[in-house]
């Protein structure tokens, strides 16, 4: 299986064998078969995708690592005979399940992409005959360097415009760039397992895995996790907000999508479960953004009606959650000192930055928000706090004073230590 005829769709489709283990081919004394790994929506509680995943053998029967396997094959040839045979028995598996709805994702080599314009026809064939539309297609390109960035961003478009999904495969790993998921805008950015474990590890700090996942949902995609093989692991993963998980925790890949896939909804509820008793018995109790806003609003009246910033710092701190009252004007610059709930311990820690006066804040979201919708509370948050050096939400609110606009600012916790009450 050399030639060109032989790679094309109607050169590979005897090549496909059907067994009691399900449909498979044999290249060059390797066996290629699929297995199937559930990926979970954790907003919808469900299973949403499938993950083909190659499932080699030698002719001893003995099991070959995906990555051995094309680590052997050049990049033409022997490479591409083996992704285009193993795409053909992915499809085969997952069409002869009758999944009516899910993704489907499968892998893909980007060096193969760039050498093999033709590999949308070859895709485009396998749909058609297997009956599976494209905009199920998840086509996950593994994060690695390329040579020729402008084509690689030209095939990546290309198979967008068929409505195929695209994810970026292996994000954390040495080859990981930002700058290519700006550029590319993919659909989904997947979390290499090595990250996820680093995140959650004792210790880390959870607002790394918060931020990270911040900043690719700014930059338009969704977050999967990969790898999740522990309860802790998928926890720090919903509270960072990430989308979507996979892993062995939640079902072992297996050829019967729904034998891979049965564990996954109870394991997704109980952790449900787990992560609301979880926000309950935190010691300190969680910040309520009604009584935040309202605090805002009673300071901003206070203000504009006795233009005194520390008769409204005391109305905004009856607030447990606030931590620093500020006034900027409708330029973003902060004329008056800001005011503080109680001397902080790091306040040293951040001396070079005070005075605050003479700061402009006109960069920050919550201000901008702000000037757009006068009377209306904006949050921006979590944030690292440029006066309490940690991080903080900071809520603003445009008011008029004296013909003027100026902007009503608070920094806030999260949450606060509570009291444990006392049986006497």
């Amino acid at each position: 299986m050399s030639s060109k005829r032989d790679l094309t769709l109607a050169g590979i489709l005897p090549h496909l064998i059907r067994d009691s283990r399900g449909w498979h081919i044999v290249y060059q004394g390797v066996t290629l078969r699929s297995a199937f790994q559930s990926i979970v929506s954790i907003t919808h509680k469900r299973v949403v995708g499938y993950e083909a995943l190659l499932r080699a053998t030698d002719a001893n029967g003995q099991a070959i690592a995906p990555d051995q396997l094309f680590a052997r094959a050049k990049a033409t040839g022997p490479a591409l005979a083996l992704e285009r045979l193993t795409r053909c028995v992915h499809f085969a598996n997952f069409a002869e399940q009758n999944i009516e709805t899910g993704w489907l994702f499968v892998n893909a080599l980007p060096q193969l992409l760039r050498v093999t314009p033709n590999h949308r026809a070859f895709t485009d064939e396998l749909c058609d005959y297997f009956g599976i539309p494209h905009h199920r297609l998840v086509v996950e390109l593994i994060e690695q360097p390329s040579t020729d960035e402008l084509n690689f961003e030209r095939i990546v478009e290309a198979l967008r415009e068929q409505d195929m999904l695209i994810a970026i495969d292996d994000f954390g790993t040495g080859f990981s760039n930002f700058d290519r998921i700006w550029r590319m805008r993919p659909d989904i950015v997947k979390l290499d397992r090595s990250l996820v474990s680093r995140i959650a590890a004792p210790g880390a700090d959870p607002q790394f895995a918060t931020q990270l996942v911040t900043m690719l949902h700014r930059a338009g995609t969704m977050v999967l996790g990969e790898g999740v093989e522990s309860e802790d692991e998928l926890m720090t993963l919903m509270e960072a907000d990430v989308d979507f998980v996979q892993g062995f925790w939640l079902g072992r890949p297996n050829l019967s999508i729904a034998d891979a896939s049965s564990d996954a909804p109870g394991r997704i509820e109980s952790m449900w479960q787990r992560f609301h008793a979880r926000s309950l018995a935190l010691p300190g109790m969680p910040v309520e953004f009604g009584s935040v806003e309202e605090a805002v609003l009673s300071g901003a009246r206070a203000y504009r009606a006795t233009d005194s910033l520390m008769l409204a710092a005391r109305h905004t701190f009856r607030s447990p959650w606030a931590r620093r009252v500020f006034v900027v004007d409708r330029h973003g610059d902060q004329h008056q000192p800001s005011i503080a709930s109680e001397p902080q311990a790091e306040a040293a820690r951040m001396a070079p930055l005070f005075p605050d006066t003479a700061s402009n804040w006109s960069r920050r979201a919550y201000f901008k928000r702000a000037l757009a919708a006068p009377g209306r509370v904006a949050v921006m948050g979590p944030h690292y706090s440029l006066t309490e050096g940690k991080d903080c939400y900071t809520a603003a609110v445009t008011i008029e004073r004296g013909g003027e606009l100026e902007v009503f600012c608070v920094d806030f916790v999260a949450s606060v230590q509570t009291t444990p009450k006392r049986d006497d």
